[in-house]
């Protein structure tokens, strides 16, 4: 009887160990590396250069672009924000952000010293992902391989990038 009991202690202690070592498996699947395209522009103040500050204008580049699109490698599970933020950095790109505890997100208050309400009451930083303009922050939005952001500066809300806001 002594000799079953060590046998089932010694069973059960290596599957512990087992199970330490290894983990249970029930883990969440870990997300593929990928790579995608990033631009930030803000042509939009050229076109209404009237309404910017005045010392905000030494800030925008002649042809609108403070950023290319250029491709970037990111870790599955990166955000929009994970990407923006490693870019700048790579680049000397100023951006500045604040956590919004509401919506668990990050917002972009401001890149290349341009902020928002820096060219009107409806101005600042919008972004876009293939196309389309999510209704998340970009923290939150998680990225996929092949996938195009585009930071542009907005002057109206997002219509004037392509964004149909309404204003109900």
């Amino acid at each position: 009887m002594k000799k079953k009991k060590r046998i089932v202690l010694l069973i059960c202690s290596l599957l512990i160990g087992c199970l330490l070592l290894c983990g249970c498996g029930a883990g969440e699947a870990e997300l593929p590396d990928g790579t995608c395209t990033i631009s930030i522009e803000c042509k939009n103040i050229l076109e209404n250069i009237d309404k910017l500050k005045e010392n905000k204008k030494e800030f925008v580049p002649e042809d609108g672009w403070i950023l290319k699109e250029t491709e970037v490698s990111f870790n599955g599970g990166d955000t929009v924000f994970e990407v923006l933020k490693k870019i700048c950095a790579e680049n000397k790109i100023h951006m500045s952000s604040r956590y919004t505890p509401l919506y668990k997100s990050y917002y972009i208050e401001g890149i290349h010293q341009l902020y928002e309400l820096d060219c009107g009451s409806n101005s600042g930083w919008m972004y876009s992902v293939n196309g389309k303009f999510p209704n998340k922050g970009c923290s939150k939005y998680e990225l996929k391989d092949g996938d195009k952001i585009e930071w542009r500066y907005t002057c109206d809300l997002g219509s004037d990038v392509g964004n149909e806001y309404k204003r109900d």
